[in-house]
């Protein structure tokens, strides 16, 4: 692990969900939920795009604009589509539109976060997650987004925070259990670190990176035969032939190592 993880946007949505809402449901645009034919673009769009099919998926959309332009649900998406292809600014303009036409469109503020953070505009990154996490303290997506961003911006005990909140919520959470393990590691507490890697293991047995980070843990700890043991273990799993020759290289030198302090 060398940088902490974030997590991509959750599947296309097909209705705006609110802050108070548990499950999505058209109506929060009244002239999209008037309009059929830009509700069945808009549903096919979701479809193609969920398969991987982006381009088709953006045209569906254009269309549905074409026939309904203040579909807080088509704008949201097609801004979702423009974000993963990299088209940032464009992005930008629809889910600026879809959040001044749905104000409490928590799915939004969490995607523009994420294109101001490409723009490395960091300030109103933090605003938008914030903004994403006041509408829902369960915001998966936006806690461990805005934990990658105080981490990114110097703030590594915030970010523990937020990892923090999101294993509270789900403590098999892998991703933020080996994010929270590599910032604890960067800030010296390896004790902290070694538990978070020992759950994630008991979790998935197979897990290289945490194999590869107990080593490195260890390495640093200056206990070599204990850095060894991981390395070994992870090289049983790796499949990457250049990986595999990095990990013989370190064993070999700690070992080495091991040696000259017996």
């Amino acid at each position: 692990m060398n940088k902490i993880k974030t997590l991509p946007m959750a599947v296309f949505v097909l209705a705006v969900a609110t802050a108070v809402a548990t499950s999505p449901s058209w109506g929060a645009n009244s002239q999209e939920a008037n309009n059929g034919h830009s509700s069945d673009l808009i549903g096919l769009a979701i479809t193609k795009a969920n398969s991987g099919d982006l381009d088709e998926a953006l045209d569906l959309f254009n269309r549905a604009l074409s026939a309904s332009s203040n579909s807080v649900t088509a704008l949201y998406n097609r801004g979702k589509v423009s974000l993963i292809q990299g088209r940032v600014e464009k992005a930008l303009a629809d889910l600026d539109k879809a959040i001044k036409l749905d104000p409490q469109l928590e799915g939004a503020y969490m995607a523009r976060g994420m294109a101001h953070r490409l723009r490395g505009d960091f300030t109103k990154a933090f605003k938008d997650f914030n903004k994403a996490i006041s509408l829902n303290s369960e915001n998966t997506e936006a806690l461990i987004n805005r934990a990658a961003l105080y981490f990114d911006t110097g703030e590594p005990e915030n970010a523990l925070q937020d990892l923090s909140r999101l294993i509270e919520l789900n403590p098999l959470m892998m991703t933020a259990l080996g994010n929270r393990a590599y910032i604890l590691e960067q800030l010296g507490r390896y004790g902290e670190a070694i538990k978070d890697l020992t759950e994630i293991l008991a979790q998935e047995p197979n897990n290289i990176m945490a194999m590869k980070h107990l080593g490195s843990i260890y390495r640093q700890k200056g206990e070599a035969a204990n850095a060894s043991r991981w390395y070994r273990m992870a090289l049983k799993v790796e499949e990457d032939e250049s990986n595999k020759n990095r990990l013989n290289a370190e064993i070999v030198d700690l070992e080495r190592k091991a040696k000259q302090s017996r």
